[in-house]
């Protein structure tokens, strides 16, 4: 029972903090998601906001790899308290600021609850730094992703016109839709040919979910696909920053308008994220 209190206590922040909590997420792998979480960072920064990624592909992280940067604290050295938080910011590359969650560490795949309650709290520290955080998720589906998805204020749920990644992204709707705490969901489609083939694809994506699961989808916008999204990872220089003029770069512009001017569902706030994260899972049946 004591231990019951101390935990209870410690999920309490004594102020609020005014952060918005983006969870950037897909259930299939190589869609892009890391490209449009970074972008759209480096997007909403201009715009005058403090993003902070927050790489949670934990053993798979590749936030830093992208961004050509080394750091030299990650989420591991953090819930080992073997360094505060802070330090494990790279802050001011190319307006982003990120925090790894480290490669190929075995420990991270399986996060239990006091780690990850550790890693939010020092997040909460960070208010005078960023005014916006993104969860950068690893692909698939396991239930860390889906209580950050279920959690956030925000999720930006990200997939191609793929007919692989549409059903696995569907897939993903129709699990958190079961659950007592229905997220806020935005569709971002990626790599579309065509202006028309991207407005296709949402308007079917979000017909069938809401159809089918009863879930409401925010249409938020498109990627066109462009080979220097391509060239922009191999550089390891984000396409915003090395192909300003690429009309994926202007798709990312419109996408962090978009984002901006669409309403927050939820009041930001990291104190009623903890709360819907480490209260209530409402799982339903999958």
């Amino acid at each position: 029972m004591e231990q019951a209190k101390n935990l209870k206590k410690m999920m309490q922040p004594p102020e609020d903090s005014a952060i918005r909590v983006i969870t950037v997420t897909s259930a299939k792998g190589g869609v892009g998601k890391s490209s449009v979480a970074v972008n759209l960072a480096i997007a909403l920064s201009r715009r005058g906001k403090r993003p902070l990624i927050v790489d949670t592909d934990f053993g798979l992280a590749n936030i830093d790899v992208m961004l050509g940067v080394k750091p030299k604290y990650d989420l591991y050295n953090v819930i080992k308290d073997r360094t505060d938080i802070r330090e494990a910011v790279v802050s001011g590359l190319y307006g982003v600021q990120f925090i790894s969650g480290g490669s190929g560490i075995e420990e991270l795949l399986t996060l239990g609850d006091h780690d990850l309650q550790r890693i939010i709290r020092n997040l909460m520290c960070l208010d005078d730094i960023a005014d916006c955080i993104l969860f950068d998720t690893g692909a698939g589906i396991n239930e860390n992703i889906l209580r950050l998805i279920c959690a956030s204020h925000e999720t930006l749920l990200v997939t191609t016109p793929e007919p692989t990644s549409f059903m696995d992204a569907y897939a993903l709707v129709k699990i958190v839709g079961k659950r007592e705490l229905k997220p806020s969901l935005r569709l971002v489609v990626n790599r579309a040919e065509t202006e028309k083939e991207a407005e296709a694809a949402i308007d079917g994506f979000v017909r069938i979910a809401g159809k089918y699961t009863g879930m409401t989808i925010d249409p938020l916008g498109y990627i066109l696909r462009d080979d220097n999204m391509v060239r922009a990872v191999k550089l390891q220089v984000p396409l915003l920053i090395s192909y300003p003029n690429s009309r994926a770069a202007y798709n990312f512009d419109r996408l962090a308008a978009n984002f901006l001017q669409s309403p927050v569902t939820d009041v930001p706030g990291m104190r009623g994220f903890i709360k819907r994260l480490f209260g209530k899972t409402g799982e339903g049946d999958a």
